[in-house]
């Protein structure tokens, strides 16, 4: 009810009560003049749905004053055209307490107000304001009315709440539709070529419950239900209720005038009343919920249709393919980006590993089958693959959609070239684990490599070599830090020069290096390291001035061939490389009985032999 709480505050509370005011006072005299049988009760009592509807729209501090407005002119109204001016008074504050209770009764039982927009809506509408609000009043009128023409108090009650019942459930659903709009011209009817249609529909529907309310040669109640529908499907709500009270009308003259159908009925006047409010109870029961469930479908539809214009915008504009999957993981939806990514002319009925390489293929369906298991899980996928010549990275994430247990889920992708950042964490990941100024591994990616070894070193022993420039800081102290720098730069060259998939260099600080040797390597351990020495002790060096000058290096090699920590693997080869400094330096030494260094001092075990130098 936004539209209705809008309008409410467009509107002047003083303003609305004075309209309101109006309209009830003379739909109430009209009312007694027209419908009052016999001297009785009127056949039907809209004034309460007027009431009601005021006491909803205006605020609670205005509900006294509204009421004591009301009262006095219904007083007014009943002592002029109903049962005179004695028992005026109190017929007005039992119809007037009857509206107000019918709005607190709204108002605290369905507090969102969605009387004329929902299903549930107009059941609170129908048992609050049809029935338990006119036959909590329907006691003491009757007891009122009894005073003055007589008859069994019952009696009275039971006209008293069909009557006001009724009313009320034939004006108040338009009176809220009326206060709802924003405009003097209902919306339904608003707009070109709308208004005319509506008047057509009026026009049939008088004709039509003219012809069946008029005549008695055939029975023909039926037929005033065929404009109706007419009307709730083209004009909503609004439509409903304007053509029911259009039913209403023709049916009350026939009443009135004791013609066509009801004088065919040989029953009392009351009896007939009670037929006629029957008859058009069920009219409005089929055609305002009707009404209520087609605008409510509008609705669904008007925001499926701005949700797909909006997700198709998306699709269309976005970098990312946007996919919809079936049962099967075939692709039923791609957006335009899916050509692009996934190199393919047209990707709709292919599998969703067309995007992927063919070595993708059992990772694909195993992401689809975890998806459709854990619904409301997303699984991811991120795969290079090739385009065009070059490396591209493509992360898709999947998701199920939820179904009903008895049916497979169908499946929501998105898939996003992630190349950069990719790109970027493995340059990233490059830098964490490589020396800056040489080029190669770092002391960290050094020690990454033993680590996924040692645990087997038992059953594939590995080398391990500590490798020391000697005398470096005479290099600095000679020749400047710059000539330093390059010294090691040209260092790492050569050992770049000697690096195989089984041969691993790295840099682990200052002057000192690392090496680790597996499979085949390991066997020419000491072949390596030798040539490695001589290639450094041959390799002449350069100062500033285009000096030259040589320079040296010591190594300490070990075989690991047992399990032991990365610590302990770099102590067994710290212990030769001390001796072969402690022997002159330029020389290679070798750890003894490797396989009972852990947990002893390994420089004590190195051997004494000494590879001489060439």
């Amino acid at each position: 009810m936004d539209a209705m709480a809008a309008a409410q505050q467009k509107m002047h509370p003083a303003t609305r009560i004075f309209v309101y005011g109006t309209l009830f006072f003379g739909v109430t005299c009209f009312t007694i003049f027209w419908t009052r049988f016999a001297g009785g009760l009127a056949l039907v009592w809209p004034g309460t749905a007027i009431a009601a509807a005021l006491f909803l729209s205006v605020p609670q501090s205005r509900h006294l004053g509204t009421a004591v407005l009301l009262v006095g002119l219904s007083t007014l109204a009943t002592s002029v055209f109903g049962l005179g001016p004695e028992w005026a008074f109190p017929l007005a504050t039992i119809n007037i307490f009857e509206a107000w209770f019918i709005a607190w009764l709204l108002v605290r039982f369905r507090p969102e107000r969605d009387y004329v927009d929902s299903e549930q809506g107009i059941v609170w509408l129908g048992f609050l304001a049809g029935l338990a609000g006119p036959f909590a009043a329907a006691i003491p009128g009757s007891l009122v009315v009894m005073q003055v023409v007589g008859g069994n108090w019952l009696e009275h009650a039971f006209s008293w709440g069909v009557g006001h019942g009724l009313g009320t459930l034939l004006v108040l659903p338009l009176a809220l539709l009326l206060a709802s709009y924003r405009q003097p011209i209902p919306e339904p009817i608003r707009g070109p070529g709308r208004l005319l249609p509506f008047f057509g529909i009026v026009l049939l529907t008088l004709t039509i419950s003219a012809v069946a309310f008029l005549q008695s040669t055939v029975p023909t109640l039926f037929l005033p239900i065929v404009p109706l529908v007419l009307a709730s499907f083209c004009f909503g709500r609004f439509g409903a209720s304007v053509t029911v009270l259009n039913i209403t009308v023709c049916a009350a003259v026939s009443l009135a005038m004791d013609v066509g159908v009801f004088a065919q009925l040989h029953l009392a006047l009351w009896q007939k009343a009670l037929f006629l409010q029957f008859y058009l109870s069920v009219l409005l029961l089929i055609s305002f919920p009707l009404a209520v469930a087609l605008k409510q479908r509008q609705r669904f539809m008007e925001e499926l249709v701005d949700r797909e214009a909006m997700q198709r915008l998306i699709a269309d504009h976005s970098d990312d393919a946007l996919l919809h999957l079936d049962r099967e993981g075939t692709i039923r939806f791609a957006s335009p980006a899916s050509t692009r990514l996934s190199g393919l002319e047209i990707v709709e009925g292919l599998p969703l590993a067309a995007f992927f390489s063919e070595f993708d293929k059992e990772i694909v369906a195993s992401a689809l089958v975890s998806a459709a298991h854990y619904r409301g899980h997303t699984e991811i996928i991120e795969r290079s693959v090739e385009r065009s010549g070059q490396t591209r990275w493509l992360k898709a994430k999947l998701r199920a959609v939820d179904a009903s247990k008895k049916q497979a889920s169908t499946f929501v992708v998105t898939i996003r070239d992630v190349t950069e950042r990719k790109l970027n964490e493995i340059q990233i990941s490059w830098e964490a684990r490589t020396d800056v100024l040489t080029g190669l591994p770092n002391r960290r990616a050094f020690l990454d490599v033993p680590e996924a070894q040692l645990e087997f070193a038992d059953e594939q022993p590995f080398g391990f070599a500590l490798i020391d420039l000697d005398h470096f800081k005479r290099v600095n102290d000679s020749y400047g830090h710059a000539v330093g720098d390059k010294v090691l730069k040209q260092v790492a060259q050569i050992m770049r020069e000697n690096t195989t998939d089984d041969c691993f260099f790295a840099r682990l600080g200052g002057e000192e290096f690392g090496l680790i040797a597996c499979g085949s390597a390991l066997e020419t351990l000491s072949i390596i390291c030798e040539r490695l020495r001589l290639a450094i002790l041959r390799s002449a060096m350069t100062d500033n001035d285009g000096g030259h000058f040589n320079i040296t290096m010591s190594i300490g090699i070990a075989q690991i061939s047992e399990r032991c920590s990365s610590s302990m693997a770099m102590q067994a080869a710290d212990g030769p490389l001390y001796s072969a400094k402690a022997a002159g330096r330029n020389c290679i030494r070798h750890a003894q009985h490797m396989r009972h260094f852990a947990g002893s001092s390994v420089r004590d075990r190195s051997s004494s032999t000494l590879i001489a130098v060439r």
